[in-house]
C-alpha cells in the first residue's frame, strides 16, 4: 500500500478557505463502480443560468463618435464625406477613444447577455497506486448565440457578433471541451520514507498562498469569460496545460515538488462585444473592429466598411473625376486614387485574423521548482520557496508601423487595383499601422510564502518577485510612433515628428516605416499579499460564520517618470502632455491631432488594495436545505497598476452578494447581484452592474 505524505498543509487553512470560496471536493453522489482492479468514479453537473445588466449606460465609457446623436450615413472617408468636424464630435460626452467600448454597447439595461446551459464531468480510474483523471465539459448560450445585440456599427451598420468568429465562438458561445487530462502515480520511496508522486497531461499546479488577488505565485492562464460566467466554478476557469509534475518527500517535514511545461497557453480575455470586455481588438475577433487612430475624431471604422471603401478605391476614383468634369483615363485615375488612398490608413490601425496578428511563445522552456519547509517549531509553519520560468499568459500589444515612402504605397495601390480586399489579406497592405499581440518569454519568479494558525485565525501570506516583467507602453505612444510619425518621416507632416515618446529616451529606439514597435518594456516588481481567515461560531442565525481578508501591494522597481515613458492603462485615450523634439512647441498640434493632453491619471509605481469574504452556514434552514450567504468585497486603495497586471485602480470598489441554496449536495440554486463603483473614468466597470441566477443538478 502506498503511504501518505508526511508533509501535508496547515489543515486549518485547507479547510478554512474550502469553507469560505465554496470549493469542496467530489461529490458525495458520484457513481462509482469497479472494473476488474481498477475502481471509475463519474462525476457530472448540470447546470442553467442567466445574468442580466442592471444599470444603465454611462456615455462617458463610450467613444464620443459612437454617441447616438451621431448619424454616420453616407460616411466614407475616401470621398472626403466624413459629415461631423473634429470640434463637433469632441464637445460631446464620452471617451477619446472608440477602442474599448462594443461590450458596453451591445447590451442595455434588462438585456440578458449570458444565458447558459452546460455540463462538467470527471471521470477518475484507479488501480492501487496509479490511475487516470479527465474532466471535460460543454456550454451553450442562447444570449450569445441569437445574435440579438444593441449595437450595431454606425457606418457598416454590421453587429459586434463574437459568435460570428469561429474562435471566440467556441470561447463564448459554444463549445464542448476537454479541460484536465492526466495520468498519474505514488511510489513509495527509501521504504516509504520518501513518497513520490507523478502526474502527466494537461494539468493545473496551484502553488502560493493567495486567496482573492491574482497575479502573485500561480501562473495559470485563466478563460475570464468562464470566470464571469453564471454559475462558474475555478475548476472551469483555470486553463490546464499540459506538463509533468512531481513531488518527493525529502524528510519528515521537507517536501519538494517541480514542474515542467511542454505546452503554453495564454489567457483568454473576454470576446469583443462580450459584456465584460473592455478591449474591441486584443481578443480572437479583434481583427473585425480595427484600431481606432483619430481620439473619436472619426467614426467607428469597422472592418466591413475599410474592405468594401478599399474595394471600390478606383471605382469611387473614377466617379470623383467625372463629377468634377475630368476624363477618367487609367493615369488620372491611379492618382486619384493615390491621393484617395490616405485616408484610411491615417484613421485606423489594423489588426492581423488569427496567427497573423499574435506571436505566441515556445511551448517549451517552462518550469518551476518548489521547496516546502514545515516547521512545528515555529507554530506548526508551512514555509514555501520557488523559482519559476515561464512566458507571459496574459497579452502584450506590440505594433508594425505604417511605411508611407513612394514604393510602399504604389505597392499597396497596384495590389488593391489586382486583388478583392479581405479580412485574411488586408494586413499585406503596407501603409496601415497593425498591431501585434505578443506573449514575452522567460519571465522569471522568485517567490516566498507561509501559512500558520494563531488560535482560530489561519494566517497566510506571499511575497513574489518577478524578473524582467513586461509592462504595456501606452498605447497612444504607439500608435504615434507607428502612423503619426511615419507621415514625418516619409516628409509628408513635419510637424508631427517627435509626438511619440518613443523616440526619445533609454527603453526604446526610433522606430522607423515598417519596423515593430516593442510595446512593452522589462522591469522588476515586487508583489506582497497577506490573508486572514477566522471562522466564528453560531451568529445571526447563521451556524457559522467565515471571514476572509486579504491585502495586496505591488511595487515596479524604475518606473519610468511621466515625461519619459508613460505606461498603459484603461481611461487613457489621449497621450499625456508631449515633451517632443527640443525647441518645438507641440501645444497647438497636440490642440488638433486630439483635443489636448489626457486628463485622467496614468499607473504609477506602487499600488495596493484589500478584498473580504463573508460566508454564513445556516444548516438545514428548512426540508434538507442549506442556506449560504456570501459576501465579497473590493478596494483599491491606492495607485495604479499598468496593464497587463490589471490589479488595482486606485478609488476603485466592487461589491458581490451570492445566495445559495443547497439540497442535499444534489440541487443548488444561487442568486447573485454585483455592484461597481469609484475610479473615475479609469473604471470601464463603473456602469456594469449585474444580477444573475443559476440552478445545478449534480451526480
Amino acid at each position: 500500500m502506498i503511504k501518505r505524505s508526511l508533509f501535508v498543509k496547515n489543515k486549518i487553512m485547507l479547510g478554512l478557505s474550502a469553507a469560505v470560496l465554496g470549493v469542496a471536493a467530489t461529490s458525495v453522489h458520484a457513481a462509482s463502480f469497479d472494473v476488474g482492479d481498477f475502481e471509475i468514479t463519474f462525476d457530472s453537473t448540470f447546470s442553467y443560468g442567466q445574468s442580466i445588466r442592471v444599470e444603465d449606460r454611462n456615455f462617458d465609457f463610450i467613444g464620443k463618435s459612437n454617441h447616438p446623436q451621431f448619424n454616420w450615413d453616407g460616411y466614407k472617408a475616401t470621398t472626403g464625406n466624413t459629415i461631423y468636424s473634429s470640434s463637433q464630435i469632441w464637445s460631446q460626452q464620452g471617451a477619446y477613444s472608440n477602442n474599448g467600448d462594443a461590450g458596453n454597447l451591445n447590451f442595455d439595461s434588462g438585456d440578458t447577455f449570458s444565458q447558459l446551459i452546460k455540463g462538467t464531468h470527471d471521470l477518475a480510474i484507479t488501480n492501487d497506486n496509479y490511475g487516470l483523471f479527465t474532466r471535460f465539459m460543454y456550454f451553450y448560450d442562447f444570449a450569445m448565440e441569437d445574435g440579438d445585440f444593441a449595437y450595431s456599427n454606425p457606418v457598416s451598420g454590421q453587429k459586434v457578433d463574437p459568435c460570428e468568429d469561429d474562435n471566440t465562438k467556441e470561447q463564448v458561445c459554444s463549445d464542448l471541451r476537454l479541460l484536465d487530462a492526466f495520468v498519474w502515480a505514488d511510489f513509495d520511496l527509501n521504504d516509504g520514507k520518501n513518497p513520490l508522486s507523478i502526474r502527466l497531461g494537461q494539468q493545473v499546479v496551484n502553488w502560493g498562498e493567495s486567496t482573492l488577488i491574482s497575479h502573485g505565485i500561480n501562473v495559470n492562464p485563466v478563460d475570464i469569460d468562464r470566470l464571469k460566467a453564471p454559475g462558474s466554478e475555478v475548476k472551469e476557469a483555470f486553463i490546464p496545460v499540459g506538463m509533468l509534475w512531481a513531488s518527493v518527500v525529502l524528510s519528515e517535514n521537507v517536501n519538494l515538488e517541480g514542474f515542467y511545461q511542454y505546452q503554453w497557453h495564454e489567457t483568454r480575455l473576454p470576446a469583443t462585444g462580450s459584456y465584460f470586455s473592455t478591449n474591441d481588438f486584443a481578443s480572437e475577433n479583434g481583427y473585425m473592429q480595427n484600431v481606432q487612430l483619430g481620439f473619436t475624431s472619426n467614426p467607428d471604422i469597422d472592418l466591413y466598411h475599410l474592405t468594401d471603401a478599399l474595394n471600390s478605391l478606383y471605382t469611387d476614383a473614377a466617379a470623383s473625376l467625372v463629377a468634377q468634369g475630368i476624363v477618367p483615363t487609367a493615369e488620372a485615375v491611379g492618382q486619384a486614387a493615390a491621393s484617395m488612398y490616405m485616408a484610411y490608413p491615417t484613421k485606423v490601425a489594423l489588426k492581423g485574423k488569427g496567427n497573423s496578428g499574435k506571436s505566441e511563445p515556445d511551448d517549451g522552456g517552462q518550469y518551476g521548482l518548489r521547496l516546502g519547509i514545515f516547521s512545528p517549531e515555529l507554530n506548526d509553519t508551512e514555509f514555501g520557496l520557488y523559482y519559476i520560468n515561464y512566458h507571459s499568459r496574459r497579452p502584450l500589444i506590440s505594433g508594425k508601423a505604417s511605411n508611407f515612402t513612394n514604393a510602399a504605397l504604389a505597392a499597396d495601390l497596384d495590389y488593391i487595383r489586382n486583388n478583392p480586399i479581405t479580412e485574411d489579406n488586408i494586413t499585406n497592405l503596407n501603409a496601415f499601422t497593425q498591431a501585434q499581440i505578443t506573449y514575452p518569454e522567460d519571465i522569471k519568479l522568485y517567490g516566498l510564502s507561509f501559512n500558520t494558525a494563531v488560535g482560530e485565525t489561519a494566517l497566510a501570506g506571499e511575497v513574489a518577485f518577478r524578473q524582467d516583467e513586461p509592462l504595456q507602453i501606452d498605447d497612444v505612444e504607439l500608435l504615434y510612433a507607428g502612423m503619426v510619425e511615419q507621415l514625418a518621416a516619409a516628409g509628408l507632416r513635419d510637424d508631427l515628428a517627435g509626438l511619440s515618446q518613443l523616440s526619445q529616451g533609454d527603453d526604446i529606439a526610433y522606430v522607423g516605416p515598417g519596423e515593430v514597435a516593442q510595446g512593452y518594456i522589462l522591469r522588476d516588481t515586487i508583489q506582497a499579499q497577506l490573508t486572514a481567515t477566522h471562522l466564528f461560531g453560531p451568529s445571526l442565525g447563521a451556524d457559522s460564520w467565515a471571514v476572509v481578508g486579504e491585502v495586496g501591494a505591488v511595487t515596479i522597481k524604475d518606473m519610468p517618470e511621466y515625461d519619459e515613458l508613460r505606461l498603459n492603462v484603461s481611461g487613457t485615450g489621449r497621450s499625456g502632455t508631449i515633451e517632443g523634439l527640443s525647441g518645438r512647441d507641440y501645444n497647438l498640434i497636440h490642440q488638433a491631432v486630439s483635443n489636448g493632453p489626457e486628463t485622467n491619471p496614468f499607473p504609477t509605481a506602487s499600488a495596493w488594495g484589500y478584498r473580504l469574504i463573508a460566508k454564513g452556514e445556516y444548516n438545514n434552514l428548512f426540508s434538507g436545505v442549506n442556506f449560504s450567504p456570501r459576501v465579497v468585497f473590493s478596494h483599491d486603495v491606492n495607485g495604479i497598476t499598468p496593464d497587463p497586471m490589471f490589479l488595482f485602480i486606485e478609488d476603485r470598489k466592487s461589491l458581490g452578494i451570492n445566495l445559495n441554496f443547497n439540497y442535499l449536495n444534489t440541487w443548488s440554486f444561487d442568486f447573485g447581484y454585483n455592484t461597481f463603483w469609484g475610479g473615475g473614468k479609469t473604471n470601464t466597470f463603473a456602469d456594469r452592474d449585474f444580477i444573475s441566477f443559476n440552478i445545478k443538478y449534480s451526480i
